[in-house]
């Protein structure tokens, strides 16, 4: 069965009150509990994980947000980086050339190799990675 994947922006969303695009996050977010076919690659975890220390977060931040997100994203619908993955992220990094690209290549690539066939997110360039955005 297809599935979407979920991209960084929707937990960066998720997390401030003040973004735009806060209400439609925490609606995907809920979808994440309820619906079998919404996923979240280890990248976008990674990514996210590296925003928030790129901005200053502390260490003790940073656990307390991991923690909530664990309370929240089931562990079954996180998906694993493989060497298939990695692979297929190689391969789609010559087509992804804009700044930023090396984890929408993961996350585009993880979600492929494990049958989804849309990204949430407000990033349209996913769709030159095979993977149609949807927000």
């Amino acid at each position: 069965m297809p599935s979407r994947i979920v991209d960084t922006v929707v937990l960066v969303a998720y997390r401030n009150r003040s973004d735009p695009y806060y209400r439609k996050a925490n609606e995907y977010m809920v979808e994440i509990t309820l619906k079998d076919d919404t996923l979240i690659p280890s990248a976008t975890l990674m990514e996210l994980d590296l925003e928030l220390k790129a901005h200053g977060y502390s260490d003790r931040s940073r656990e307390e947000i991991h923690a909530s997100l664990a309370g929240i994203i089931p562990r079954d619908r996180i998906l694993p980086l493989t060497p298939q993955s990695l692979r297929r992220a190689a391969e789609l990094a010559t087509t992804a050339t804009w700044r930023g690209s090396y984890f929408d290549s993961l996350i585009a690539a993880s979600g492929l190799e494990f049958g989804a066939n849309q990204v949430i997110t407000t990033d349209r360039k996913f769709s030159k990675l095979g993977i149609e955005p949807v927000f």
